[in-house]
Parts: structure tokens; sequence; C-alpha cells
């Protein structure tokens, strides 16, 4: 396999550059200077937002153009783009259960419009794709060893696909259409495929930050099911440091499972957050449940998601990774201070609904 790696004159095309992970990477990347120049292509969907980036200068940025869009190979080539970074693309599963034609839209044709560009173009040295866990599907709890002990079980990069939403089938969909590039056109390839992202500003209709917010605006967190569902958690800026890190060490053709470690239930999480604000705003004690609605569950919701990322630790010397508690406390205080971020926005507006019943 080739190495990759980044030259001082690369230049890097980062699609949904604007939208939450993009955001923290291109700053990340302005901040390290390794780049000589740096462009953006954003479809400006509900989660782009133009003031994720507006304190970065000196970067190019295309909103409303997305990655199905026929003027990528036109900013490819007026650009000399060395290097892409693929962040665009539908996320949200509600949205998906709700209206899955726009994630076939971005996640699959998009893709597809943005390789075959590349290609086009000819002069794409590395393409990383960020996926997600969700293409996996839901992980058992594992067996009992020969010593009665509980052995989890997680999935490595080689664990089969089984995605069980629209959204990780769209994802899957991504995967296996890049990886036949890779394998039919030796197209310079590279898949990442982080757990869940939390952190400044995410758009408010994830788990945490709708959470905070409900809370921020006196309203009740909403608990879907019992909240036994487990999700595996880790703060966007590590996540962006070691994509970075696999952009510079990591190799062409390869799987890269990104991961923390933090795997925590959707009620554990709730109760997290609720237990820190009464420690900041109120005073300390009272029943978390006098916080919580309980809702119906999401239909075919996974149970659990637990990705194993040897194969990352041992590329990276350093493996950044924020507890989760340190890393909630950082991220309910940016909302608390940047309340104006998003405030013309009705949260609950992405919860899928079936009958006129809360669903998720």
């Amino acid at each position: 396999m080739n190495t990759s790696g980044i030259g001082m004159k690369d230049n890097i095309l980062i699609t949904g550059g604007c939208g939450f992970i993009g955001s923290h990477f291109t700053r990340l990347v302005k901040n390290s200077d390794l780049f000589n120049k740096i462009v953006i292509v954003d479809k400006m969907t509900y989660a782009g937002n133009l003031d994720n980036i507006n304190d970065i200068q000196d970067i190019k940025v295309y909103p409303y153009v997305g990655i199905e869009n026929s003027c990528i190979k036109e900013i490819l080539e007026e650009n000399e783009i060395d290097i892409i970074i693929n962040f665009a693309a539908e996320t949200h599963v509600d949205r998906s259960i709700q209206n899955p034609l726009a994630f076939v839209e971005t996640d699959i044709l998009g893709i597809c419009n943005l390789v075959l560009s590349s290609k086009e173009y000819g002069k794409v040295r590395q393409f990383f794709h960020i996926s997600t866990d969700e293409v996996y599907g839901s992980i058992s709890r594992g067996v009992f060893d020969e010593d009665c002990l509980l052995k989890e079980d997680e999935a490595t990069e080689n664990y089969p696909l089984n995605p069980t939403s629209p959204y990780a089938a769209s994802k899957a969909a991504a995967d296996m259409m890049l990886r036949a590039y890779y394998k039919t056109y030796d197209f310079p390839l590279t898949i990442i495929r982080p757990c869940n992202n939390y952190g400044p500003n995410q758009y408010p209709e994830k788990l945490i930050p709708l959470s905070i917010m409900r809370m921020l605006q006196g309203e009740s967190i909403l608990l879907h099911g019992l909240g036994e569902e487990i999700r595996e958690w880790i703060y966007v800026e590590d996540c962006v440091k070691l994509i970075l890190d696999i952009v510079n060490q990591g190799q062409i053709g390869e799987i890269y499972n990104l991961g923390s470690g933090f795997r925590l239930n959707n009620k554990e999480v709730i109760i997290n957050i609720i237990e820190y604000f009464m420690s900041i705003v109120w005073c300390a004690g009272g029943d978390y449940n006098d916080f919580i609605q309980c809702m119906p569950n999401r239909p075919g919701n996974d149970k659990r998601y637990a990705l194993n990322s040897e194969k990352l630790r041992s590329l990276i010397k350093i493996y950044h990774n924020t507890p989760f508690s340190k890393g909630l406390k950082q991220t309910v205080e940016w909302y608390r201070n940047n309340r104006n971020h998003y405030k013309n926005i009705n949260f609950d507006a992405n919860i899928y609904k079936e009958n006129k019943e809360w669903r998720r």
C-alpha cells in the first residue's frame, strides 16, 4: 500500500467544511499551517453554518455547493486540489426515516459524483472519506470466557457491514462504492469510521446538544424508550486531530476505526448532563427524573455500537482521547456561552413522528 502524507505545497478540499466535524477539522488544519490552500464546499443545508468558520482567515469557501453538483470538477481544477477530505453527508437517523431519498442523493450519488469528478480531474493524490461506526449495525455484548468473564464484542475494520437505518445504509453503500473504485481503478482511497462525535457548535438535533439546549430553555430532556441503547462517544477536537494523524501517517487503501472506548447508554448520557446542570445552575441534589420526558423509541433502534480501534492506536503515537466527563462539561459550557448561535432553530423539527407520536 502507498503511504499517506502531506506535502507543504498541497491544496486541500474539505467537503462539508461548514458543518460540525468539518468546521473543527478546517480550523485545525488552518492552525497547523500544513497546507498551501484550504478550500471548502458546503451545500449549506440546515446543519451547515458559515458562523462555524467565520473566524478562519485565508480559506476559500464555495457555499451552497453540494458534492453532487456538476461544478465539482471545475472547483478541483480551479484550485489545483491535491487532497480531498469528505465530511459532506446527511447524518441524522431521524431525518433518514422521514426522508431517505435525501440521504441517497448526498451520501451515495454525491459520493459517486465526487469520485468521478476526481478521476476526470486526474490530479487528486489522496481521498479520505469520513464514514461512521453505524455501518456495522448493532454489536452484541459478547460472550463469557472460560473464567466466566464477559468478553465484549467490538467491530474491527473487517467486521461485516450490517446497517439498519436509511442513514447507515447510505453510508455503507458509499463505503462499498468507494472500495470498488479503489480496487478497480486504483483510486487513492482511505476510509475513516468514527464513533459518535460531540462538542461545541454541533447542530442541536443529536442527543447531547439537543438535551443541553432543552435544559437551557427550561424544558425536559426527551428520553426515547428506556434509554438502554449504548453508543461510543468521542470529543470532536480529539476526532479531528486523529483524522489529521491518519492523513499524515495512514495507508492508502486502508480502513481505520476511530473510537474512544467511552461507551454509555443514552440514559446515562442524559443523567450526566442533568447532574452537571444541577451542580452549576441549581443546588446539588434532587431527582433527575424531574427533568426527563419519556417518549416512544425510534423504530429499529440499534442496541449497541462498539469500535475496536487497535489498528489506529498502533499507528498513532499520541491517541487523543478526552475523558467523557471533561468533554461533556466543556460542551455544556460552550452552549451556555453561545446561546445565540442557534437562537432561531426549532429544536424538535427533525425528530421523527409517526401518527402524531414522537419517535426516534
